[in-house]
């Protein structure tokens, strides 16, 4: 019962308020024109829009019933000033309006400021700048178009889909602009994204330039359209479009926004402008439903689009605000709501009609009435935030082949982007970079150079290896044995490591490459292994010049002469080449330790491949091993070797004429040092300061120096020693004595004959102590033949064979002792005395032996 009479009651009022002669309620609006527009034209959709609105509500019943809206409109051309004048218009001339619409940014700014003072609501259908969502400085302000801050979440999540880690702004000066411009960036600055902005007042060119030389590659552009079509044009002239650039514009130009009306007087064809604004996106809120559910005035968006389009009866593509009216058609029914909630609202002795300017009960009512206003639009859902903003998605767009089609949609609130990879590049190429691709090219060794290097690097560590094998097993031959053959090994070792550091120098190649972590391991290899490679061979020559020079020295001549012809331990050469050594680990081990090397990079200018299409430069770039004090230490280890160097040269000249027994290669030793010390001193300051920087030459150079130096060094110290051995056998080496009291060197054949010898004489040893045992026994039995004495027949027989029998042992006893003689002789031989002795004392008068009368007695 009760249901049906507020039914009752609702139908009645419905029936009175339609039979009753209707209460207007005024609004006033401004809409931006193409006449005399200076920025957006949106008012050549939104108005009609907005006057379609009006009337589908007047034609509603349930909504306001009593009441009709009626609009007075302005054309504020989108300009502040004369909006100001027109909204004192408004104000002061009748009737009273209750609310405000306003369209353009810099319009909504100016009117929403003011219109507090007036207690007047506004509603912008057009106004996008992120300024107008400040609730203190627009505190009565609504707005169906979402703010153009929502966008910029959209733009940084397609810089991170594409990877663009930088972009440029190029704005207009204007509020709106700057204002999304400062959001967007801050946005990128949190995600890590570089941004750089550039601004221009009317003409765009020198702001192109500015992009030009920047080498802009993602460029978002905020600007109204007719600033648009200048930006596209100066674009085209400049060549920032095509498969290296990509353009973000705003989404609510008109779809064939970039083709120049006649009156604009752009210098540049409808071709040329096509071919600029190819393949670019836009960013723009939803303001249309594609949905097939019916809006409060019961259209969906698709039959609202198609209602519009015919009211214009032709192409609406260039009709300005045609992708806003649905905002505009909403924002009269969201006032319209606004206005039936107030009514219902309101205390029953005030009348929405009694609204003044100083009426504060009317306006709190229908602040909060729109404030708390939601309903379906064509727009979509309309409803805003506390800061009277709209809420809406996202949507991106491309244009391929002069049409706009849909890439996907950003939802803000989620924070999700629904992408259709539908997106094409010109080529059909990927995304291009955000900006020319500087590629580093390390200035390597190339391999015409690095190859042919450790082919003669190989090459001389296997000659060492066989030298040194070779020497072994000839170390027996004189011409080794006195030419201190423990020091030539530490030279081969020296050698072998000076050819091991070209494989370290010459790295980085063109085929082999080092990462950066293990730069400094290989900087501090290539120091230490050449340094001591370096010290170990030139070193042990410098020991030998030093030694033969202090015994050439000597005031002593018969000392002098003594010392010429007796072995040198040594231990004197691995003295002073330890020494050195010593040195070389002092100064390496502090380097490292105060001030290690590290991979530094020397850069050269840019230049473009010439057989290369991709969007790329090449910057040469040298990788270096360098340390804070570096010419500090150089000049360290420098002067000190050439020192070294200089002192040997002068220590070989002096001894040049100096011979001495167990260094018999000291002249080949000097001229070794001659060849070091020539080939440094001219390659160390070449290298440091002629051809610094130019890798090939540099490596060439050090290469040539390190083969040269040892090859001649090997050649020098073991070419005449190995011909020797090859050449002359073992049996023609000449026996070298060393004075009267020193130790003799036998040769091999000495050794073998003194072998020998030795063997027969213990045979004839046992042989002489048998035969003393029976004569021992012939004299027993001769004493007991003269005591028996029976017969002298029997005593003569046996006297005449006995003296036959000792005959025979007397000779045999003669031949052993002359061997056990000669013995002890072969034993002063070894003391210090020449075999060759031996068989002159075979024929001495004064060797001992037994004669044949002294065995008879």
């Amino acid at each position: 019962m009760f249901v049906s009479t507020s039914w009752l009651l609702l139908w009645g009022s419905i029936v009175w308020a339609a039979t009753a002669e209707p209460v207007t309620l005024h609004i006033g609006g401004t809409f931006p024109m193409e006449s005399g527009s200076g920025g957006w034209a949106g008012g050549e959709a939104c108005l009609p829009a907005v006057q379609m609105a009006l009337e589908d509500v007047n034609n509603r019943l349930d909504i306001l019933p009593g009441y009709v809206l009626n609009m007075t409109n302005h054309n504020s051309q989108c300009q502040p000033g004369l909006a100001m004048q027109q909204l004192y218009d408004f104000l002061y001339k009748p009737p009273t309006k209750l609310m405000l619409l306003t369209g353009c940014s810099p319009v909504t700014t100016v009117i929403a400021e003011a219109a507090p003072v007036w207690k007047l609501v506004v509603l912008s259908y057009g106004g996008s700048s992120p300024a107008l969502s400040n609730r203190n400085r627009f505190p009565t302000l609504f707005r169906t178009h979402p703010s153009a801050n929502m966008q910029n979440p959209t733009r940084i999540h397609i810089m991170e889909k594409f990877k663009w880690k930088r972009f440029t702004i190029l704005m207009s000066v204007e509020e709106v602009f700057v204002t999304t411009a400062k959001d967007l960036e801050a946005i990128a600055r949190k995600k890590g994204i570089r941004v750089d902005r550039q601004s221009f007042y009317g003409d765009p060119t020198d702001a192109m330039k500015t992009l030009q030389r920047q080498d802009a590659r993602i460029i978002v552009g905020l600007f109204y359209v007719t600033e648009a079509r200048k930006v596209l044009c100066q674009a085209y002239h400049h060549g920032l479009y095509g498969r290296r650039y990509v353009w973000f514009f705003i989404g609510w130009y008109a779809d064939t926004w970039y083709y120049p009306p006649p009156e604009e007087h752009l210098n540049c064809t409808a071709e040329q402008m096509a071919a600029a604004a190819e393949y670019h996106f836009t960013t723009e809120s939803v303001m249309l439903s594609r949905d097939n559910l019916p809006a409060i005035s019961d259209m969906t968006g698709m039959q609202f689009q198609e209602r519009l389009t015919r009211h214009f009866q032709k192409e609406t593509a260039n009709v300005g605000g045609f992708p806003e009216a649905p905002l505009a058609y909403d924002a009269v029914w969201a006032l319209a709501l606004a206005f039936n909630c107030t009514r219902n609202n309101l205390p029953s002795h005030i009348r929405l009609e009694n609204f003044s300017y100083d009426n504060k009960i009317i306006a709190d009512t229908l602040f909060q009435c729109v404030k708390n206003t939601s309903f379906r639009g064509v727009s979509g859902k309309v409803m805003f935030s506390d800061s009277g903003d709209r809420i809406a998605r996202t949507q991106i767009e491309q244009m391929q082949g002069g049409k706009y089609k849909i890439m996907g949609y950003y939802d803000t609130t989620s924070g999700d982007l629904e992408w259709y990879n539908k997106e094409q590049w010109l080529n059909g190429r990927g995304p291009p970079p955000d900006s020319t691709v500087i590629k580093k090219h390390a200035m390597t060794v190339s391999n015409e150079f690095y190859y042919p290097t450790i082919f003669f690097s190989v090459l001389g560590i296997l000659a060492c290896v066989l030298i040194y094998i070779f020497t072994q097993k000839h170390r027996e031959r004189l011409v080794i044995f006195q030419s201190q053959p423990e020091c030539n090994n530490i030279l081969l070792i020296g050698c072998s490591l000076c050819l091991f550091s070209l494989f370290l120098i010459g790295l980085p190649s063109d085929d082999i490459s080092v990462p950066e972590s293990l730069f400094p391991f290989l900087c501090h290899a290539r120091v230490t292994i050449l340094l001591f490679g370096f010290t170990f061979a030139y070193g042990s020559m410098f020991a030998k010049v030093w030694i033969v020079h202090r015994m050439g020295a000597t005031e002593n001549q018969q000392l002098a002469s003594r010392q010429k012809d007796e072995p040198i331990s040594p231990t004197k050469f691995y003295v002073i080449v330890a020494a050195l050594t010593a040195v070389d680990i002092f100064v390496c081990f502090v380097w490292i330790l105060i001030d290690p090397l590290h991979l530094t990079e020397q850069k050269f200018p840019l230049f473009t491949p010439a057989d290369s299409e991709e969007d790329e430069m090449i910057m040469p770039v040298l990788q270096q091993c360098q340390s804070n004090q570096q010419e500090v230490w150089i000049g360290i280890i420098m002067g000190f070797k050439c020192l070294l160097l200089v002192f040997g040269t002068f220590l070989s000249y002096e001894t040049r004429n100096l011979k001495l027994r167990f260094i018999n290669d000291s002249r080949f030793v000097g001229l070794a040092i001659y060849n070091v010390a020539v080939m440094t001193l001219v390659t160390a300051p070449v290298v440091t300061l002629l051809i610094h920087g130019k890798v090939d030459a540099n490596f060439a150079f050090i290469s040539l120096t390190v083969l040269i130096c040892t090859y001649i060094s090997v050649g020098l110290i073991y070419g005449p020693k190995i011909r020797h051995i090859i050449k002359v056998p073992p049996s023609a080496d000449e026996v070298q004595q060393n004075g009267n009291t020193g130790p003799a060197v036998m040769s091999k054949v000495d050794q073998k004959r003194y072998d020998m010898l030795r063997k027969e004489n213990e045979t004839l040893q046992k042989q002489i102590e048998e035969k003393e045992r029976k004569i021992h026994e012939c004299r027993e039995r001769l004493e007991q033949l003269t005591m028996n004495s029976e017969t002298e027949d029997m005593n003569a027989q046996l006297l005449s064979g006995s003296n036959k029998q000792l005959a025979e042992d007397n000779m045999t006893y003669s031949t052993a002792t002359t061997l056990t003689t000669t013995i002890p002789l072969i034993d002063l031989q070894l003391n210090g005395t020449h075999p060759g002795q031996i068989y002159a004392n075979d024929n001495d008068d004064d060797r001992s032996s037994t004669s044949s009368d002294e065995i008879l007695l």
